[in-house]
């Protein structure tokens, strides 16, 4: 029935609005559940091709299908680790989506990332502020198009107005003052992130 309701969704999407990604793959939950990057590509991966088989077998078009997919992420304290986890994303939606006999170009990965959970300590919150910062910056090094990135108390009590004031300027900072959405990839031609990346997606 959920994917009855995601499939009518993403046809209303197409005429009123296309912008209005309908069908959301997550990978969030499985890194907060312990499953290391290739596990939570894995996992992303086989559930985006399952959303395809049973969305056309609904009558939805791969055009549709594709224009109305997003991925959704967490990112971890393992810097190098996030950055080539994302870089893969990209490169493994591409080859399926060209899988398909698509033009992979065509339907670019779309990323939206939030900070872990799972590592997140309420005996010194305000390390949090630093965790997060390098996630938010991993996150901005591996190319995603939304960030959110929690407030360091947001893991054990309601967040208030500076813990939320915190975390809009982390992510301020990243784009208005560390320019890092100057750069298209700011990773690429580094040996070890190419090599990761690579690894990663193999795996």
């Amino acid at each position: 029935e959920a994917l009855d309701t995601v499939a009518e969704s993403a046809k209303w999407a197409v005429g009123h609005a296309s912008g209005l990604n309908m069908i959301l793959i997550r990978g969030d939950v499985y890194q907060d559940s312990g499953a290391h990057a290739v596990q939570e590509l894995a996992f992303v991966l086989a559930s985006v091709v399952e959303h395809i088989r049973a969305l056309q077998a609904r009558g939805l078009d791969l055009k549709t299908i594709f224009s109305n997919v997003s991925f959704l992420f967490a990112v971890g304290p393992h810097f190098f680790m996030e950055v080539a986890k994302l870089r893969a994303a990209r490169m493994l939606w591409s080859q399926v989506v060209t899988a398909y006999d698509v033009d992979a170009a065509d339907y670019p990965a779309k990323l939206h990332v939030r900070s872990a959970q799972w590592n997140k300590t309420r005996l010194d919150p305000y390390v949090n502020m630093l965790r997060t910062t390098t996630e938010g910056i991993a996150a901005a090094v591996g190319g995603i198009e939304s960030l959110e990135l929690a407030p360091f108390d947001a893991s054990f009590r309601q967040p208030d107005a500076f813990s939320e004031r915190i975390a809009r300027n982390q992510q301020a900072i990243l784009l208005s003052e560390a320019h890092l959405t100057e750069v298209t990839d700011p990773a690429a031609g580094s040996y070890y992130v190419e090599w990761l990346t690579d690894q990663v997606a193999k795996r």
